[in-house]
């Protein structure tokens, strides 16, 4: 009886290490064919998530939907974790990714070199600008590389671009002083913008289907009730979002689990 009680024990502890310590324990889920993968855009602070409205707009169930948003990650960051559950097969009948990284990477870039904002990196006179182009260059690398690691796994790869900030006083904990004035967040947006032709290169050399927030959902920073704060969306935001991914969804000349 001692040496069972031992066994459980001992069992018990072994799992409590994975859980807590040097692993997690996830059981692969056949149900899902949709794996939404990315930051805090994907999963973030609003009531609903863009993956949440999206299902409800294609009429799927809600086990179809698989939201693997990592707030704070950068894409660097994803493309490690994308590999690992890949390699686990944690989703082994999903057939698209719906990619939506960098985001981080950029705001660590101003963060890093510009944390009050006070420069614009279109500026001839931006001082660090090579330091930025080797930001986005790896960047735009991590994300090419996300993609072609889901495309060899067989799935088609919708990758997103990211909305703007609204050019108004909102509070944004990213930055020092915790809210943004409407001149910060012009300049923001001009990282942005760069960012975002660094996403549509990576989509385009690694055959991934584009979803352009930023100009099929350019209104989104008119309204600051589209946004949570700053840097996320609220659930109308989110709303906006999940129709220009309907809209690429529909409108991509390959069928899902199809090579792009």
């Amino acid at each position: 009886m001692r040496n069972a009680t031992d066994l459980c024990l001992l069992s018990l502890g072994f799992l409590l290490t994975l859980m807590h310590g040097c692993g997690e324990v996830r059981v692969p889920d056949p149900a899902v064919r949709f794996v939404a993968f990315g930051d805090s855009s994907t999963k973030g602070p609003a009531q609903r998530d863009y993956p949440d409205i999206l299902r409800e707009l294609i009429d799927a169930q809600p086990e179809a939907f698989a939201n693997e948003g990592h707030g704070g990650e950068s894409a660097r960051e994803g493309l490690q974790r994308l590999k690992d559950l890949l390699a686990r097969r944690l989703y082994p009948n999903a057939h698209t990714l719906l990619y939506w990284q960098g985001g981080i990477d950029i705001l660590d870039f101003i963060r890093r070199t510009d944390p009050l904002v006070a420069l614009s990196p279109t500026s001839p006179d931006y001082p660090f600008q090579e330091a930025l182009n080797e930001a986005l260059e790896a960047t735009q690398a991590n994300i090419e590389a996300a993609i072609m690691a889901a495309r060899e796994a067989g799935w088609t790869v919708y990758v997103a671009t990211y909305y703007l900030p609204p050019e108004a006083v909102l509070p944004c904990e990213p930055l020092v002083v915790d809210v943004i004035l409407p001149e910060q967040a012009a300049r923001a947006g001009a990282y942005i913008r760069l960012l975002n032709e660094r996403i549509r290169r990576a989509a385009d050399n690694a055959g991934a289907t584009l979803v352009d927030v930023e100009r099929s959902a350019s209104s989104l920073s008119a309204d600051v009730l589209n946004f949570h704060n700053c840097n996320h969306l609220s659930a109308r935001g989110n709303t906006a979002v999940a129709e220009v991914f309907r809209a690429a969804l529909q409108g991509s000349a390959t069928q899902p689990g199809e090579p792009g």
